[in-house]
């Protein structure tokens, strides 16, 4: 692509808002973002406390300077995403001294719509989180806390005439999951790069395979590709989120027996909160309350600030007949706020059926 020969010029990036948030500690916790692009950390923005709501005003305005003559120039802009990376300030311990973080998740911004004749464009950026982090979604459907994000320059990066004459060829990984632990780093931070053959040439047409995608409303289709892929694994720890969306299926599908035993093969192999979740879940729906609830408490103390996992316990414990323990689990339910209406409405029917369960009885 041709590139422009002008001075340089500042590109800003501003996040305005969060929504949907969590944290480890707290219903309101501290939070900062730092936004990074071409290797460098453009900045931190004010720690901001996150309301009961969920909800976060950053204000937060980062800049790096466009400059085709050297520096940052339309290549880097064309395949390099700016990362914005969420971290919660955890609350002060007695005698502690240094302040201790924890990363919740972390969300990319493609620069693409500058190399289109944008000046500036508005984007809802969904956070990714990190294994374990509250920001977790409890199930597909549930709705992903994410950034308002805007980008913004003076006057456009290319001319009409450049972008009309340009040939620019997009292909967006949004994101990994489940990498080998070979990935993982115990030293210094490491890059990876993803390679894509492309054709030079467009005599014929090129299949481009993208493995381990999600296919929206076509369960019987994505059940089928799952079931396929789990046939051929050995190792249970690389396909993790594999796991976790066949199992889901299953348990949407009312496929019980499948869906626990999906469940359990990710729990021996590759354990997080929500494989024990499902597990937890597949047990109760077989009303094997036992079994339910020693999954549901592995999931607890891997993450006990997941609303879904409370629920569970509390239904667990209702069906048990251990009141102090249903009224319990309840509260940290509501306290949560669980967002799945159906399970609430569920909890409150099993707490008529057996007379106790909610303290306001």
């Amino acid at each position: 692509m041709e590139q422009m020969s002008s001075t340089g010029r500042p590109v800003q990036i501003t996040v305005t808002d969060g929504y949907d948030l969590k944290g480890f500690k707290g219903e309101t916790p501290v939070t900062f973002i730092r936004a990074e692009f071409n290797q460098m950390v453009l900045g931190d923005s004010a720690k901001v406390t996150v309301s009961a709501e969920g909800t976060a005003k950053y204000n937060f305005t980062s800049s790096f300077e466009f400059n085709p003559e050297g520096g940052i120039t339309l290549d880097d802009i064309a395949h390099k995403p700016v990362f914005l990376t969420m971290t919660e300030v955890l609350p002060k311990e007695k005698k502690q001294k240094d302040e201790k973080t924890l990363i919740l998740g972390q969300a990319v911004v493609d620069l693409i719509p500058l190399l289109e004749g944008e000046s500036s464009f508005e984007t809802m950026a969904p956070l990714h989180p990190v294994p374990g982090s509250p920001l977790e979604p409890l199930r597909s459907g549930v709705k992903q806390c994410s950034l308002e994000v805007k980008v913004f320059v003076a006057e456009p990066l290319l001319t009409t005439a450049q972008i009309l004459g340009g040939n620019l060829l997009k292909v967006t990984l949004e994101a990994a999951y489940s990498v080998p632990e070979s990935f993982i780093p115990v030293g210094p931070l490491q890059n990876y790069m993803i390679g894509l053959q492309v054709p030079s040439v467009g005599e014929k047409d090129y299949s481009i395979l993208f493995k381990n995608g999600t296919l929206n409303g076509n369960h019987a289709e994505a059940k089928a590709c799952y079931e396929r892929t789990i046939s051929f694994v050995v190792d249970a720890s690389e396909m993790h989120f594999i796991f976790l969306r066949l199992g889901q299926i299953y348990l949407e599908e009312k496929e019980y027996e499948k869906a626990k035993k999906t469940y359990l093969q990710a729990c021996k192999r590759s354990p997080s909160c929500l494989t024990w979740l499902g597990l937890g879940i597949a047990c109760y729906r077989l009303e094997e309350l036992t079994e339910a609830e020693d999954a549901l408490s592995e999931a607890n103390a891997l993450n006990n600030y997941n609303a879904e996992v409370w629920a569970y316990l509390a239904l667990v414990s209702l069906k048990a007949g251990r009141q102090l323990e249903a009224e319990q689990a309840y509260k940290y339910t509501m306290k949560l706020k669980l967002k799945d209406e159906t399970l609430l409405a569920e909890i409150h029917m099993v707490q008529e059926t057996v007379g106790f369960g909610n303290p306001s009885f």
